[in-house]
């Protein structure tokens, strides 16, 4: 018992110890947490303590950047300045569908959800990096009115307490008036009023259900999830948007199964003008990709960003667009025009919402030239007149046909081109090899993904190319195979007026003056007879090419790609919803709409031949008949000289098919009362076998072998007979010195009995 009582005493002793280092560690922990906290209070306070809700902070947020032509003109674009609309004037539905899906606590907290930053932090632990913000409607006023969009926790701290700071000074009504007012949804669309005009042409107060939260799920990503540039897109975030209002209790079921069927209807196409923004989007959209900041950074910055822009010719893109007659409908346009010499955007607008910059379309045969033919030159694997085959061919089980299926046979490489041959294009890069053709339409300006294969030869890639990328090919071939990146931004200064980024002067030969003459050359009479041939109206030199992406039942692009020695010029119809009518080609409207630019523009100068340029006489019955590109000698008739354009660096051989015409073996014998003529035909040639007076004995067709023929003879004397080469399409090419026979053995009567000069013909030997 005693020791019972004794082990009692021990443990009470033993649990009193414990307790007593649990009670201190705990006063520790407690200690240094508050020191924690105050040391976070003032770290927030210290990194926040110059950030504080100001007079029109939240009413001043509207674009104040300067867009300058090349004559320092001002451009005018949508979002210059500031459209506002009351709390009053806008609908319901757009307010209930931006709380359900950004903020649906905004009518319960101060400014900052806690409860939706701690499922944050706890998102973002699982996941190991920054996924979710948990930004309240409030939180993202601040940083759209104030802020920038660095992501950093700094700009997290100063939001949040701006946030406590205008919910302090402001209604929920104000702070949803305001958020709505300074959203950014793309296409230089500052808020609600803005972005109701141009993408249903309705006022905020007369939108849908189905397009209110069409709306809202616009802000997260504009370029990706606006109607304009994707309807499918805009209709998933639509649906994800309506399902939350339903769950939320906004709208019943009714509403919402109806909201559901709704499909977007695009606002009729509104008429440009020079303040439309086409250009300034475009520029402001590169501005930003060249500063590293966002649009909406660049469009409140103060910047001034100074453009290639040219006001005349902006002027008659802008006339062509408008024009009526050139209209198709469900058709987008897109004009571009560049400067060959400074590389600079000259003139642009454009039907969709999408920049220039990541407008990516199917090239279709605009690529062929880049990818196959001027490759192909330059490297000397062929020339214009260089024969080729017009069939089918497998490329590594890749066989593409041709447009409606039709096949020229042999032909050559200029003909090839200007019928848009498919087969030639791919046999051509098959010869040069798929990777080398990759890099020099590459070094020409075009991307490609790691999955695009041969089908890009004929304009099939992964992803496509875009606007600016084929331009600046094609003018990288104006300016004579000098590579220039094309741009629309030449220099931008910040608010104080300091040069932040001047464009540098840098150029590149990519493709040699000979090979981009010749590719020009070939591109002139695709201009004149080819798929092209709309142009040649103009009168002047301008070399084009056209290309068409669809299939039986309609068409995606139409392209007319074309330049002049001042300017090159794109011209895109398309649909990126629907399928344009099969007459819808790069050969129709494209062409025309090409056709009405350049009728407003300065008749340019013609092409300037390069030194290396030479024209050689080729034998073309040798290229007819052995498919095999030579240059006419002296044994080349007249009529099978041709007169063909080369790189003095990749002249062929000379020809040596009319050398030796004649046969070695050519015998004339005498036999009994008969003369014996023999000969081996050779593969090339017809033979005509005469006697002195000129007289037809025989013809011996080409590949005919030994042939022996028997010449009766009479009387005493001599006879003659010779030979001449002739093709089949009976030139003559040589003729042989007469071989002569003395007749020894005469008949009395001279042949008066019925016999002649009958040849008896013995068959050829095989």
């Amino acid at each position: 018992m005693c020791k019972h009582i004794f082990d009692n005493c021990r443990h009470t002793k033993v649990d009193m110890k414990a307790k007593k280092v649990i009670k201190i560690t705990a006063f520790v922990l407690l200690i240094t947490l508050i020191f924690i906290i105050l040391g976070g209070i003032l770290t927030i306070f210290f990194l926040t303590k110059d950030t504080n809700l100001k007079n029109n902070d939240l009413n001043s947020v509207c674009a104040d950047l300067r867009v300058v032509n090349a004559k320092g003109e001002e451009i005018e674009y949508y979002s210059k300045y500031k459209a506002e609309v009351a709390y009053r004037d806008i609908s319901p539905y757009i307010v209930n569908a931006f709380v359900a899906l950004e903020d649906k606590r905004f009518y319960k907290h101060h400014g900052l959800d806690y409860k939706r930053i701690a499922g944050a932090i706890v998102n973002n632990i699982k996941a190991g990096y920054l996924k979710e913000g948990g930004s309240t409607i409030t939180q993202q006023l601040a940083k759209n009115a104030i802020l920038t969009n660095e992501k950093s926790l700094v700009r997290k701290l100063k939001e949040a307490k701006l946030a406590i700071q205008i919910e302090k000074h402001y209604s929920k009504e104000e702070i949803m008036t305001m958020y709505l007012n300074t959203i950014y949804f793309g296409h230089s669309l500052y808020g609600v009023k803005a972005a109701c005009a141009r993408l249903f042409d309705k006022t905020p107060a007369e939108v849908t259900l189905a397009e209110a939260a069409m709306l809202a799920g616009i802000v997260k990503n504009p370029l990706k999830n606006s109607p304009l540039n994707s309807v499918e897109n805009a209709t998933v975030r639509r649906d994800l948007v309506l399902k939350l209002m339903s769950e939320q209790g906004y709208i019943d079921e009714s509403e919402y199964e109806n909201a559901l069927k709704a499909t977007y209807v695009a606002p009729p196409r509104q008429k440009k003008d020079t303040a439309s923004g086409s250009y300034a989007d475009a520029a402001i959209y590169e501005a930003a990709e060249i500063l590293g900041k966002s649009v909406k950074e660049v469009m409140t910055g103060g910047y001034t960003v100074s453009t290639y822009c040219e006001p005349e010719a902006q002027n008659v893109l802008v006339r062509v667009y408008n024009s009526e007659a050139l209209d198709v409908e469900n058709a987008e346009k897109i004009l571009l025009l560049a400067d060959n010499v400074n590389g600079g955007v000259s003139a642009y607008i454009s039907g969709v919402g999408v920049a220039p910059a990541e407008f990516r379309r199917q090239p279709a045969s605009t690529i062929k030239p880049i990818m196959a033919y001027a490759p192909a030159f330059d490297l000397g694997i062929c020339s214009p007149a260089s024969p080729i085959e017009d069939k089918i061919y497998d490329f590594n089980g890749y066989s593409p046909k041709n447009y409606q299926n039709s096949y020229l046979g042999w032909t050559t490489v200029r003909k090839a081109i200007l019928t848009s041959s498919n087969a030639c294009a791919l046999k051509t890069v098959a010869d040069i090899g798929l990777e080398r053709a990759f890099g020099y339409a590459e070094k020409l300006g075009l991307k490609f993904d790691e999955n695009d294969g041969a089908a890009s030869v004929l304009g099939g890639m992964t992803y496509g190319v875009t606007p600016l990328e084929i331009t600046e090919a094609y003018m990288t071939l104006a300016a004579g195979g000098i590579h220039r990146e094309l741009k629309f931004v030449s220099e931008i200064k910040d608010k104080e007026g300091k040069i932040v980024y001047i464009r540098p002067k840098s150029s590149e030969r990519v493709v040699s003056k000979e090979a981009a003459y010749i590719t020009t050359d070939i591109l002139k009479d695709c201009a004149t007879v080819g798929t092209a041939s709309k142009l040649k109206t103009l009168n002047y030199p301008i070399a084009a090419k056209t290309g068409t992406n669809g299939d039986d039942d309609g068409n995606y692009d139409a392209w007319n790609m074309s330049y002049t020695t001042k300017y090159t010029l794109c011209s895109w119809y398309g649909s990126t919803e629907s399928k344009l009518p099969t007459s819808v080609t790069g050969g129709s409207y494209p062409t025309l709409a090409a056709r009405t630019v350049y009728g407003y523009l300065e008749k340019p100068a013609d092409f300037t031949e390069p030194e290396g340029i030479i024209y050689a006489d080729i034998d073309s019955y040798c290229s007819e008949n052995s498919h095999i590109l030579k240059l006419a000698n002296e044994n080349t008739p007249y009529e099978y000289r041709e007169k063909a354009m080369f790189s003095a660096d990749h002249l062929p051989e000379s020809s040596d098919y009319f050398d030796n015409a004649l046969p070695e073996d050519f015998e004339v014998t005498l036999g009994d009362g008969e003369v014996i003529l023999s000969l081996k035909a050779s593969d090339k040639f017809d033979y005509y076998l005469f006697d002195l007076n000129g007289t037809e004995i025989l013809k011996i067709a080409a590949g005919s072998g030994y042939t022996e023929t028997a010449v009766p003879v009479y009387g005493f004397g001599v006879e003659g007979y010779y030979v001449e080469a002739r093709t089949k399409d009976g030139v003559s090419v040589a003729e042989s010195v007469p071989r002569i026979v003395l007749v020894t053995d005469p008949d009395p009567f001279f042949g008066l009995f019925g016999q002649n000069k009958a040849p008896f013909i013995k068959a050829p030997e095989q």
